[in-house]
């Protein structure tokens, strides 16, 4: 019987907790963004913590323009997930009408990236136009754009890009069919 006891004890227990892992700070600050992004109930919580990830990277990287050039391989690596769970967070954003998505082609058909509209259903009120000004010199020399896109690019939209690319498969499908027998 006191056996029992103490085997139940020590199963009612709670177990040592696990040492927290290391977290990664970087000092960055994430803009506000709207209220209306939290209680949307259309988007599933990494949908919105895209949305913050996204908000930071274009907040520091093309603050006027609101429109971030970016890869989903590098969304998902800052998420931590695989690329087609930030695809799929992508669409809902863009769904719910947040985010435009974009399609930065080569002249290869191959997608080098995607371009990232933020929307003014992200923004608060207030931020609604623009965010609010930098504290840089405004008669200072524009910084090198020695990390914009080398390469020449287009842009499509996803669906025009889709409709590209199988047009190429259809033709090379085409080619690879031996033609018809003759008729007698």
């Amino acid at each position: 019987m006191h056996d029992t006891i103490k085997s139940l004890q020590a199963r009612c227990l709670p177990l040592d907790p696990a040492p927290l892992m290391p977290v990664h700070d970087s000092h960055a600050y994430t803009p506000e963004l709207a209220e209306r992004l939290d209680r949307d109930p259309n988007l599933s919580d990494g949908a919105r913590r895209c949305a913050r990830i996204i908000a930071a990277y274009t907040y520091r990287r093309a603050r006027t323009s609101r429109r971030a050039e970016i890869t989903v391989t590098w969304i998902a690596a800052r998420m931590d997930v695989c690329r087609r769970t930030a695809q799929r967070y992508l669409r809902q954003l863009e769904h719910a009408g947040y985010i435009t998505v974009t399609v930065c082609a080569s002249r290869v058909r191959m997608c080098i990236g995607i371009i990232i509209e933020l929307l003014t259903p992200l923004f608060p009120g207030h931020h609604a136009k623009a965010w609010p000004q930098t504290r840089e010199k405004p008669a200072a020399t524009i910084p090198s754009h020695n990390y914009s896109f080398k390469i020449k690019y287009r842009e499509f939209s996803r669906a025009h890009f889709a409709a590209k690319v199988q047009d190429g498969l259809f033709r090379s499908l085409m080619n690879k069919i031996p033609p018809p027998p003759p008729l007698l």
